[in-house]
């Protein structure tokens, strides 16, 4: 029979859960790169400039790009490379994403704002989450000059502005902890640890990927277990995978769900394309658990390795393989 210790605790997870999931309905975001919703963000730029701050761009909807998902690729690329090469949190990037997939979804957004609202949003979100914090000269390097302190700070205004200063979402990394440290108890150690490797590195893999937007975290992290309890096999005790069941049960959340099952098959297939493409790379050694700067490496095992990042000569920063990936405009 569980110690009342153990009931309390218990009963303490739960009703985090349970906040975070009422939390997460106020940070969903729409499928703004349709034609149909972008047509939308002209039309309203279009009769009410005063709508929407394209950080002094004065190209107009009709002449400018809209905005793909090849944009959002690059900047989450950009971000991962950025908390990797200086050893910031790599949930920083989560956040960052749901702050600019929000903001972007809510108004006309030209390649020059949608720039500076990614790197703004990379710097509200490690101050959020990173326990190490990323100096504004080192950021604006990284931006080659385009952009100075009070470009930042005005765009920071603007974006907390028109979102309500809600910029904290329960992440699916946030989820999967929750779940995973209270259900599972009885495996060993490395099982564990394998198990959060796999969970994290699914859920990582979700953030770059333009499909799971729509998606409720808990929906991600949920199908990102289930995956990693597939991979793992028998490595987990159980008793920890009742556990699991029963908590998951507890907190309102199912497993047979239509878009939990929708993110488990994205996910297993993104799993299984990305690990093949690497297989043959030995692991380089590194930091804490790795994880993708592009969608195509795996996170913290033997026989994959992630984009290492150094200075060159010149301090500009760059891959293993020479390319300048860090310092440049990501649209």
């Amino acid at each position: 029979m569980p110690s009342p210790q153990t009931i309390v605790a218990t009963e303490e997870v739960c009703e985090r859960l349970k906040v975070m999931i009422r939390q997460e309905i106020d940070y969903m975001i729409p499928d703004y790169l349709t034609p149909a919703w972008q047509a939308g963000l002209a039309a309203a730029e279009v009769s009410d400039p005063s709508t929407t701050d394209n950080n002094g761009d004065e190209s107009s909807p009709s002449s400018s790009e809209p905005i793909n998902v090849l944009w959002r690729d690059k900047i989450c690329e950009w971000c991962y490379n950025l908390v990797d090469h200086y050893e910031l949190a790599r949930e920083s990037v989560s956040v960052a994403m749901n702050i600019v997939d929000r903001y972007v979804s809510s108004r006309f957004i030209t390649p020059k704002t949608y720039t500076i609202v990614a790197v703004t949003a990379i710097h509200i979100a490690i101050k959020l989450v990173s326990p190490w914090k990323l100096r504004m000269n080192h950021l604006l390097d990284l931006c080659a000059g385009k952009y100075t302190a009070g470009d930042i700070a005005s765009m920071e205004l603007v974006i907390l502005n028109a979102l309500s200063w809600r910029v904290h979402p329960p992440s699916a990394f946030d989820f999967c902890g929750e779940l995973i440290d209270s259900s599972f108890t009885e495996s060993t150690p490395d099982a564990l640890n394998d198990l959060q490797d796999k969970a994290r590195y699914l859920t990582e893999l979700a953030v770059i990927d333009y499909f799971f937007i729509t998606r409720k975290p808990s929906s991600v992290a949920l199908a990102s277990i289930l995956v990693a309890l597939e991979l793992t096999r028998d490595q987990v005790d159980p008793r920890d995978k009742d556990r699991f069941t029963s908590r998951v049960g507890q907190v309102g959340l199912d497993a047979s769900d239509e878009e939990v099952i929708q993110c488990y098959t994205r996910l297993r297939v993104m799993y299984r394309n990305n690990t093949s493409a690497e297989e043959e790379e030995p692991e380089v050694g590194g930091r804490g658990q790795g994880s993708p700067t592009g969608v195509g490496e795996l996170a913290n095992t033997p026989s994959k390795k992630r984009k290492r990042i150094q200075e060159d000569k010149e301090g500009r920063l760059i891959t293993e393989h020479g390319e300048e990936i860090a310092r440049f405009e990501p649209v």
